[in-house]
């Protein structure tokens, strides 16, 4: 509740130098008490977030697999169509690396939630590049990407948010990455397989969480 409470006098009356005082103190630490709470809902404004989902976005580039199929060269598949919000893969074989899918997006954002994993993984095999509306771009490069054949630890490279099991316990992990330069609008992101001693999965769901903005 405001401290301040007005001293009224009449035309020409004098108001006590106690008084003045005392009504200064109180608006001084009325406004004290106000910066402190706008400090606090600026605070929690800037912690709201937008989130956007984008459930089997299309790829000009790459191959993609239903969970039921063998990518080339792989021991197993996941028995099932379907894998929580997961129904195909983008995938590329052992030996190969290179470009495993892009998706459009002229988005702005800070973080992105992707869905992958790989046989004979455990190691650094994904890069990811943005490509910018203003014709720049930016790399995030040597992603551990955790094996798919067995639920692995989190770890200290790249853990993982949280993990899928199929029927028959193979993994998908959720990683989050960010972007490099969330001030400005996203165009394309690519995902590239640089590690070939491994089959890499990228599952067809991806997630993207900006910053709500004030007026």
């Amino acid at each position: 509740m405001p401290k301040f409470k007005p001293i009224t006098r009449k035309s020409g009356e004098l108001i006590r130098a106690e008084d003045w005082n005392k009504m200064q103190e109180d608006i001084r630490a009325d406004i004290e008490e106000l910066d402190a709470k706008i400090a606090q809902l600026r605070k929690y404004v800037d912690s709201l977030n937008e989130s956007t989902t984008i459930l089997n976005p299309a790829s000009p580039v790459g191959v993609s697999y239903s969970l039921i199929e063998n990518v080339p060269g792989e021991r197993d598949n996941y028995v099932t169509t379907v894998v929580g919000p997961i129904t195909r893969q983008w995938a590329m074989e052992r030996g190969k690396v290179g470009e495993l899918c892009k998706f459009g997006l002229a988005e702005y954002f800070e973080v992105l939630d992707y869905w992958a994993g790989a046989e004979d993984g455990d190691k650094k095999a994904l890069e990811i590049l943005f490509e910018y509306l203003d014709g720049t771009s930016a790399v995030v490069s040597g992603l551990f990407i955790h094996e798919c054949s067995k639920l692995r630890p989190k770890g200290t490279e790249n853990p993982f948010l949280e993990y899928l099991l199929s029927p028959n316990e193979r993994v998908w992990y959720r990683y989050r990455v960010k972007n490099p330069h969330p001030e400005k609008e996203v165009f394309n992101i690519t995902f590239k397989k640089i590690e070939p001693g491994c089959i890499l999965k990228v599952g067809n769901v991806i997630n993207f969480k900006s910053k709500m903005t004030t007026l």
